[in-house]
């Protein structure tokens, strides 16, 4: 599996900056990983805006929280040669550890009647830790399949640094949009998305949403692809730009999973990922073949009462070589409205 490292810089006054390794199957995961060491159990990733560095890291900007991370998959020699931080020691007397409490009844002398006397010096118990998830008392139900399930954070260990310095700013400085220009086109696609409805064909559906997002977020190409419900496979039902006619008659497939239509269906979350060309593992097999360079992607999943009905990818902003994080959650959303129509079609 691979192994990864996640430096989190300390948000702004006096955060604490730390520094990880975790194995994970991808970097989504690790940056998973990393929003739990930062004590958000309960987020859920959904928008995140990527840059590949010149070192091959990546440089994460989560949308809604606007925290950075950098994220680094570790060769064999950097994670043995990490300085791994070494772990706090424990309280020489064990009545300071925090965890830790008196019990009154303890100091009570003991009582003849009991055989076995409580002891004359105060006696220490461990305070339990309660579950993240669950409630804690003796009427506390037993787990069945349909609990909750516990959160089970990933082995991780911290280092003392990073293994390779850390120049100049990580993630974006995001620059949010005039507040009414934002609501004036929010209102806009809220009113003219539920357009789609009008249509009885998931195609002409998906082609109403792909062009009601090439119109609000400026893009070269872009396209609507729907999953087959038990492989997962991925095939292209709308497409507008130059190779749109190559790609519908390539009938061209996508496994489960694989490039970056595929990670973010199955992750479910949205995906903006700049400088593509930096970095050979965001190439994909299709725009190889059809020889369609690609510069900036937007990637947004149709994902509904947990079922994954496909994505919305559009490719090569314009005027820019970034997605912004307004644009990001502008296409979850239309996404997100392609997934609820999927579904009114049965």
């Amino acid at each position: 599996m691979p192994r990864y490292e996640v430096h989190i810089p300390g948000a702004p006054p006096d955060g604490l900056t730390v520094t990880f390794r975790v194995d994970a199957p991808n970097w989504m995961q690790a940056l998973k990983t990393g929003f739990l060491k930062l004590g958000a159990t309960g987020l859920v990733v959904h928008n995140v805006l990527v840059d590949v560095a010149d070192d091959g890291s990546l440089h994460v900007t989560e949308g809604d929280s606007g925290r950075v991370f950098r994220i680094r998959e570790l060769t064999e020699e950097e994670a043995a040669q990490a300085k791994v931080k070494a772990p706090l020691a424990p309280p020489a007397d064990p009545s300071d550890a925090p965890t830790q409490v008196v019990r009154p009844e303890a100091l009570a002398a003991p009582t003849p009647a009991k055989p076995a006397a409580q002891p004359a010096h105060p006696v220490v118990f461990a305070k339990p830790a309660p579950a993240p998830d669950r409630p804690v008392g003796r009427s506390t139900p037993r787990a069945t399949p349909l609990s909750t399930p516990a959160l089970v954070l990933p082995t991780t260990v911290e280092l003392t640094e990073p293994t390779h310095p850390v120049r100049g700013a990580i993630g974006r400085t995001r620059t949010p949009a005039p507040a009414r220009e934002m609501d004036d086109v929010l209102a806009e696609v809220f009113n003219r998305v539920q357009g789609v409805y009008q249509y009885r064909e998931a195609a002409s559906g998906l082609y109403f949403l792909l062009d009601l997002a090439l119109e609000k977020i400026p893009a070269e190409a872009g396209s609507a692809l729907s999953s087959e419900l038990i492989t997962g496979t991925l095939r292209f039902v709308a497409v507008r730009g130059p190779k749109a006619k190559d790609i519908l008659e390539a009938r061209a497939l996508i496994p489960a999973g694989q490039g970056i239509a595929g990670f973010c269906t199955t992750e479910g979350v949205s995906l903006a990922l700049s400088d593509v060309h930096r970095d050979r593992r965001w190439y994909s097999a299709i725009a190889d073949r059809l020889q369609y360079e690609t510069r900036s992607l937007l990637c947004s999943p149709m994902v509904s009462a947990g079922r994954a009905y496909g994505c919305l990818e559009l490719i090569n902003r314009k005027n820019s070589s970034t997605f912004t994080d307004q644009e990001v959650g502008l296409l979850a959303y239309i996404a997100h409205q392609g997934a609820l129509f999927l579904h009114a079609l049965g």
